[in-house]
Parts: C-alpha cells; structure tokens; sequence
C-alpha cells in the first residue's frame, strides 16, 4: 500500500513517517504546509496540461492558408540584399472610439482598423518596389511588439470594446493574415517576429512575470497566425511568448519588447527607457553574443521615437478618450524602414493611416 501511494503523490509516505517518528508540532505544520504546496502544483499541472491539449485541439481545426501565386522576381543588383522591416504595434482590434467624444482629435473602430492596415501594407509594398529601382530588397521582416488587441483590462474597455475578447483575437489574426497574404507575392521570404507579453491582451487583472506571454490573447493570435501559414514555404511566424527577445534582422540586433512594465508618466518615460537599454546592456556584456543587441524595439506609447539606443513605434488606433483626457494627442502611425547588412537601418517612414480611413 505504501508503495502505491509513493506512486501517486507522497501523501503517503508522509502519513506513514508521522505515525512513526510522532515529530513535535512545528514539524507537523511544515509538513502539512508541505503537503498543501505539492497539492498546488499537482493542480497547477493537470490545469495547465488541459489547456495545452484545448490549445492543440483548437489549433489543430485552423486551416492552413494555400500559398498564393509568387510575382517577385529576383534582381540582378550587385549590391548587398536588403531587408525592408515593417514594424507593428498597438492596433488595438475592437475598441470604438466615437470622434465626438474626443473634439473630433481621432476615431476609431474594426473596420477603420482593417482598412489602415490594408493601406499600410500596400503603402509599403509600393515604397519596396520603388526601393528596388536602386536596390536588392528579397525580404520582408514584420516586427509585432504586442497590443494587438483592446483587451478587457479596464471596466470601461470592456463595456465600450465593439465585441469580446476571443472576438478580437480572431479578428486581430484575420487581419493579420489578411496583410501577410497581401504581401507573400512579393518577397523571396517573409519573416515575423512577434512578442505576446503585453497589458491590454492579459488575461489577469494584475500582470503577471511567469508565463505573462503564455497567459495573453496575443498568443492565442500569434498562435493561430503560425498555423494558418504552416504550408506556406516563404512565410515565417516566429512566436515568443516571453516578455523580450532579441532577434536578429540582416545583421541588425533587435531586443524586442512591448514597454509596458516601464515606469513612465505624461509621454515618453525617456528616464525609464533608457535605464532599461542600459540595464538590459550591461546584464548581457558578458553573456553569449546571442543576447546582445543593437538597439530596443518598443511600442505602448502610441507616438513614434527614434533614438541611437532605442525605437518607439506609432499605434494603429490614435489618439483615444484616455489620451485626450491627459492633454496627448498622436495620429495613427506605423513605422517601417530598410536594414543593410553593413551599413545599418535608414529610410525611416511615418505612415500616416488615417488617410486610409473609410469616409
């Protein structure tokens, strides 16, 4: 009996060592708040092995995309291939903003969202053809940097969001297949890079350190994102459920991360910041060089920002009642611009989305 109990939890042995030993009571209270912990994590484990398996089964029924017809043609420039990079952050998939509410500063909605990230992406795919009158541009690298989503973090998100959560996940995702697709035929290879721990996709009221990129909607949409081109040769979904990653773009080193756990207050923490890139480069001087980085790669602020050591990206939503109550306002931007393996990042673009605005 004894051994069939240490088959199972320990619960047993512990039973059996106590009507032996008789232990004083002290003892006894470890060794039921011993017993209480191992209980926790063997609860922890069958719960956490349940979603797993959900996890699989759900996305086991995505299907996956068919690879559409491939138009680029490889170019004859001498010069060293570049990489065109379109960073993503912020898009903030299902809240409404009413123009009216803010002085007429902004809107928002799904269908003004859909509709920027449409044009953003034919906006860069015009700017990568011009670019290779002059240059050998193969690739495309799509830097996510998290918010994908409104979320439901906040009581008034949750009763003004167009629909649930698990609705902006999937719409999130539709979108952004929806782009990738737009974009396949024109690129040799297509490569995203995607962090999921961000504040508006958590899944708890309070943040989280272990597993905050597991517990967030963005990776249940990074997720379905890589299932969907799972048969697609020259698409690329690299899903990192962490809080930062280092990734490397055509010889450039991006630490990527969403910048919500910077203290920060009205605008641009620029003190907080750049404690961080300084805080992250000297935690990495003497680890592999896997780690190191040439610069970190952010959104949450909603304005874009460029610095020798750090880049803040624009949002798809724009200026919101929470930014208008606090004297901010930022138009819907999105950044992309060109790596040379060499020389470096340059042509930097704002896009504009807003343009793309249905009337």
């Amino acid at each position: 009996m004894a051994k069939n109990r240490q088959q199972g939890n320990g619960d047993g042995d512990v039973d059996d060592l106590i009507s032996k030993v008789n232990p004083p009571e002290n003892v006894r209270a470890l060794l039921a708040q011993n017993r209480r912990l191992r209980q926790a994590l063997s609860e922890y484990k069958r719960e956490h092995g349940m979603l797993e398996n959900m996890m699989d089964e759900v996305m086991s029924l995505i299907p996956a995309l068919q690879p559409r017809p491939s138009v680029f043609k490889p170019q004859q420039h001498q010069s060293s291939p570049l990489t065109a990079i379109l960073h993503v952050t912020d898009i903030h998939y299902g809240a409404m903003q009413e123009q009216d509410e803010i002085e007429g500063f902004g809107r928002f909605s799904p269908q003004i969202a859909t509709a920027r990230m449409h044009g953003l992406m034919k906006d860069e795919i015009q700017s990568v053809e011009l670019h290779r009158n002059s240059f050998n541009v193969p690739s495309l690298a799509i830097l996510i940097t998290g918010d994908l989503v409104s979320g439901d973090i906040h009581e008034e998100l949750r009763v003004t969001n167009a629909f649930p959560v698990p609705a902006q996940a999937i719409g999130v995702t539709q979108l952004l297949c929806e782009m990738i697709q737009m974009a396949e035929p024109h690129f040799e290879t297509i490569d995203v890079h995607m962090i999921t721990d961000d504040n508006h996709g958590r899944l708890t009221k309070k943040p989280q350190a272990k597993e905050a990129g597991i517990n967030n909607w963005c990776y249940v949409a990074g997720n379905m994102l890589a299932r969907s081109f799972h048969h697609t040769p020259n698409v690329k979904i690299n899903v990192y459920p962490m809080n930062q990653k280092v990734v490397n773009v055509n010889g450039y080193r991006y630490l990527m991360c969403h910048g919500h756990d910077i203290m920060g207050w009205m605008g641009f923490p620029y003190y907080g910041i750049e404690r961080r890139a300084a805080r992250e480069a000297l935690k990495r001087m003497n680890a592999p060089d896997f780690t190191k980085f040439d610069a970190v790669l952010l959104g949450h602020w909603h304005a874009p920002m460029r610095h020798l050591w750090y880049r803040v990206g624009g949002s798809v939503s724009g200026t919101d009642a929470f930014d208008h109550k606090q004297g901010r306002h930022a138009q819907p931007i999105q950044v992309s611009w060109f790596i040379h393996p060499k020389w470096g990042e340059f042509d930097v673009t704002e896009w504009q989305l807003n343009k793309h605005d249905p009337v």
